[in-house]
């Protein structure tokens, strides 16, 4: 089976703030469910990803940047937060922490549902 992204209202937003549409969120879903792991690992966040993505118009130099976790042994990957990569090109000590305790929490809740 092919796993399913799910995207938080949070990564909704930005996504949306980024003038990224529904069509491109579907390129995006698409993609990672036939690659969920296209996007290299960033350490000591509990196996979040890193994605870059280009936006309309401005190629990959010009993009986005999409972390994501995936458990394929639950057909799921989680969409976590989007951001430009103009803005921000590497996140920070305490935002790796405060992702790893989101992915233990994420992993904790399909623990519990499976």
């Amino acid at each position: 089976m092919t796993p399913y992204s799910v995207g938080y209202y949070i990564f909704n937003r930005l996504w949306e703030d980024l003038g990224l549409t529904d069509n491109d969120l579907k390129d995006l879903q698409e993609f990672l469910c036939i690659n969920p792991e296209a996007g290299s690992v960033i350490q000591h966040t509990g196996g979040v990803r890193k994605l870059r993505w280009s936006l309309r118009d401005k190629g990959k130099s010009g993009g986005a940047r999409i972390l994501y976790v995936d458990f394929i042994m639950h057909e799921k990957i989680y969409l976590l937060t989007v951001y430009p990569k103009s803005k921000k090109e590497n996140i920070s000590e305490k935002e790796k922490k405060t992702i790893k305790e989101l992915v233990t929490k994420l992993k904790e809740e399909l623990r519990r549902k499976s």
